[in-house]
């Protein structure tokens, strides 16, 4: 779109030649995977061009954000707490450690009580057919999908809702469900734009 945005290299070169002493970066990163790792990297080897650097944590870091942010997903999604529907977020997935988070997820919204909420990921555990599973033993008539990612982009709109045999939308109509994409990330949340603004 003609539309140019720096790379983080290229961000924090701009920002010592724009003469900024105190740099703050704030990811937007789920959790503290492969890239949040490499971020901070990146900005260790660059901490004497600037008189301070910090880095905010990643939304899903303590105890309390998983509760907030599993609160926030069902608040998006309370309109469908019919007993019939199951609403199943998709993550993306890491072969990080830090994949367990959907897991902690998963059973967090269990644990409270959502038990028409599911959790799975794109490129890593839960899978798909995980998810098939569970809605299946569920007993649901019907099933939403939404992102647990901040921004709905490329998996949001191809892996969940694309017509693609394979997503997750053409899967689960074919196991039998009518099946509604909703494609707002997180981040379009005022209350998860709070949790980063508090960071």
């Amino acid at each position: 779109d003609g539309v140019v945005i720096d790379d983080v290299t290229e961000a924090l070169a701009r920002a010592k030649a724009n003469g900024v002493k105190n740099l703050l970066v704030q990811p937007t990163h789920l959790m503290n995977g492969y890239e949040y790792g490499d971020l901070v990297k990146e900005l260790e080897g660059c901490v004497s061009d600037f008189e301070s650097v910090r880095i905010g944590a990643p939304l899903l870091t303590t105890d309390e954000d998983l509760a907030a942010v599993a609160q926030a997903m069902v608040d998006a999604a309370a309109g469908y707490d019919d007993g019939k529907t199951a609403v199943c977020y998709m993550g993306h997935g890491s072969e990080a450690a830090a994949n367990g988070i959907y897991a902690r997820m998963q059973k967090y919204l269990s644990d409270s009580g959502h038990d028409n909420y599911f959790v799975g990921t794109v490129e890593a555990e839960p899978t798909a057919e995980d998810l098939v599973e569970l809605v299946k033993a569920g007993g649901y008539e019907k099933v939403v999908l939404r992102p647990m990612m901040i921004v709905a982009g490329d998996h949001a709109n191809n892996d969940m809702a694309g017509d693609e045999p394979d997503s997750w939308k053409r899967r689960l109509e074919a196991a039998g469900y009518t099946v509604s994409c909703h494609l707002d990330g997180l981040g379009s949340q005022p209350e998860i734009q709070a949790m980063y603004q508090a960071r």
